[in-house]
């Protein structure tokens, strides 16, 4: 559409359906919040440069196998600063 604008509105409904659909695809725990994370760690860099376009291929060309990727390095860091007692719910004894 000639004259329209991409705005904040518009990002967070694309980053809702894209939720959603890999929800339906029975990936349950994603939310907005780690597909957001994803794209501003890992995709854009420079998100004032990317045309329009670009950016609703970025987040509609999201796959699951991205994101896991992405998410299981980040549990990594966060577990790397939690102390044994931290995991005491899961250590059986």
């Amino acid at each position: 559409m000639e004259g329209s604008t991409f705005n904040k509105g518009d990002f967070d409904h694309l980053i809702r359906l894209k939720a959603r659909q890999l929800r339906k695809e029975s990936h349950k725990g994603i939310t907005e919040k780690q597909i957001k994370e994803y794209l501003f760690t890992v995709k854009w860099n420079d998100l004032d440069k990317m045309p329009m376009c670009a950016i609703v291929d970025d987040i509609m060309g999201l796959g699951f196998s991205d994101l896991f990727g992405f998410l299981s390095v980040q549990v990594i860091k966060e577990a790397k600063n939690l102390k044994l007692e931290d995991f005491k719910d899961f250590i059986s004894k």
